[in-house]
């Protein structure tokens, strides 16, 4: 199989890398998580949706994930439906480019759902296999006796997942990839997380790795405190420059995460081969599509103009609550008596070496009534069973457009997320896949570190451009109904489909483009016809501003 370096050219020694280098560098070519808070899905279909073959009332739900590299949307949606006394079928379509992803979202799965594990212990492992680069012994020795179990259920379909995940859009050679990608998470497998993720900072910091520290504080300061205070500057700081964004009561992590591990095409002494390596994201950190957003305002409490919480406890709180919400089918409620202090890691990440606040230690003493370690207020911990009727459907993909013309995928999903690194799936021919009256959702640029200001503004109109070329509507209502908990606006832009009226507004959008061609045709030939040896330094200038 062919797979696309993720990587982009480097620059020229001495030369200044181009704005879509910078990017690549930094969110990297193989995404592990999300870049904005975790919606419920079901929200965002259509009112009135019908099924792919008509006006079915219990005909299912389909949607489809593109790119979106985040198992947390899927969770969010899953506990949400659990809550509801009466629900559709839903069929969850998760396209993904590399293997490497569906691995990890299945081995996330296999956390949230084993019984074996206590809530707060499965919270804590969830998030730690999630975005930490590094992990506790006990932890990596978990993820290596889970290959065995991951196996099986990939090639023999046994096990817990066997029910709620459908492998079988997936070709044999897919498959094989998967399971390869399994036993590469066997301890005894060579990976070094923390030479290959320092390598990469090297790569985007260039000449200015030394003064790294002064940068990450510039990213805070500048962009993301003003985004979400929640997350806090050390927790920040920590991940940015050692890869640990959840700690667990000040254990240590000696152990490297092999699931952020993926390969890359690539050259080396000339000739073309896959090299292994951390390839994901090492600027935005993985705290936006669990740790800015939440449903319980005490969370985000301020005592002297600070946060008594940090985006850790945000996050700890939503998986947990997720896990209350699937065990139960209630709504998790946070106790009176943790509004002060809520679990076993309230001070992790403030207790750190770099700290210079002395922070009193919570005891650690393990208790039988630990509110942590059961689920519901009496009988013990309830078994964590997926909502009825919720099926996952993995799907390995180079681009969308492999699905045009397969009439198992036409006219079927209801809605469509899609991820801002696979915007230029935004064609005339998505909206084949599209039901008559379908949404898409798409995630903008609003919280990406290495765009500015103007780049954000012209990516997130450009979405909406796009939208209306396959004849969607941009319904602002719905994005201005979304916000965090400081009213910052959820990255997100919500586009309406109707096949009844699509013509007109693809027709008008096809004007525009045709329009835009032409004027900047015309600037080519004006810019050629006016070159002169004193203008060719401004050529070269405008073509690096479009750059």
């Amino acid at each position: 199989q062919v797979r696309t370096r993720p990587q982009a050219q480097p620059a020229a020694p001495g030369a200044m890398k181009t704005k879509v280098q910078q990017y690549v560098d930094g969110v990297g070519g193989v995404r592990m998580w999300g870049f904005c808070p975790a919606i419920d899905l079901l929200e965002a279909v259509p009112d009135g949706a019908a099924g792919a073959g008509g006006g079915d009332a219990d005909a299912p739900i389909n949607i489809c994930s593109l790119m979106a590299g985040d198992i947390s949307s899927c969770l969010k949606t899953m506990a949400q439906m659990r809550r509801r006394a009466a629900a559709r079928p839903v069929n969850l379509y998760m396209v993904e480019k590399h293997p490497e992803v569906l691995a990890r979202h299945i081995l996330l799965l296999a956390i949230f759902f084993d019984e074996d594990l206590g809530p707060r212990e499965c919270t804590e492992i969830f998030l730690e296999v999630y975005g930490n680069a590094m992990l506790r012994k006990q932890t990596s020795t978990y993820v290596h006796n889970k290959v065995e179990e991951l196996v099986s259920f990939l090639t023999n379909g046994t096990g817990v997942l066997a029910g709620l995940i459908d492998v079988t859009s997936l070709k044999f050679k897919e498959r094989d990839a998967i399971e390869k990608v399994f036993k590469t998470w066997l301890e005894d497998v060579e990976c070094d997380m923390l030479a290959w993720r320092e390598k990469r900072l090297r790569q985007y910091y260039e000449d200015r790795y030394d003064y790294r520290k002064n940068l990450i504080d510039w990213d805070y300061s500048m962009s993301v405190k003003e985004w979400a205070e929640i997350i806090h500057s050390k927790l920040f700081l920590w991940w940015r420059q050692e890869g640990t964004a959840f700690e667990v009561r000040d254990a240590k992590m000696p152990q490297p995460n092999r699931s952020l591990a993926s390969y890359a095409e690539g050259r080396e002494k000339g000739y073309s081969k896959l090299k292994r390596g951390y390839w994901g994201d090492v600027v935005q950190s993985p705290y936006w599509a669990l740790g800015v957003q939440a449903d319980e305002p005490r969370l985000f409490k301020k005592r002297s103009m600070q946060h008594v919480k940090t985006c850790q406890h945000v996050a700890e709180y939503n998986v947990y609550g997720m896990l209350h919400e699937i065990a139960t089918g209630e709504k998790f409620k946070m106790p009176d008596a943790d509004d002060e202090i809520y679990g076993r890691s309230f001070w992790s990440g403030l207790s750190h070496k770099d700290t210079t606040e002395k922070i009193e230690e919570i005891a650690e003493e393990e208790s039988e009534s630990d509110r942590l370690d059961t689920l519901g207020s009496s009988g013990g911990r309830k078994a964590k069973v997926p909502p009825p009727g919720f099926k996952i459907h993995l799907l390995q993909l180079e681009e969308v457009s492999q699905l045009y013309g397969k009439k198992k995928f036409g006219n079927l999903f209801h809605l469509m997320l899609i991820s801002n690194q696979a915007t230029h799936s935004l064609k005339a021919d998505l909206n084949t896949l599209l039901t008559d009256n379908a949404a898409v959702v798409c995630e903008g640029a609003d919280f990406m570190l290495n765009l500015n200001k103007d780049d954000r503004a012209t990516f997130n109109s450009r979405l909406v451009e796009l939208g209306r070329e396959l004849g969607c509507v941009h319904d602002a209502s719905k994005r201005d109904s979304r916000k965090l908990y400081n009213d910052k606006l959820v990255p997100l832009y919500f586009l309406d489909f109707d096949r009844a009226g699509a013509g007109p507004i693809m027709a008008e959008a096809a004007e525009k483009k045709a329009a835009r061609e032409k004027a900047r045709e015309e600037e080519g030939k004006q810019a050629k016809g006016e070159k002169t040896s004193g203008g060719s330094m401004e050529e070269t200038d405008r073509k690096s501003t479009r750059l």
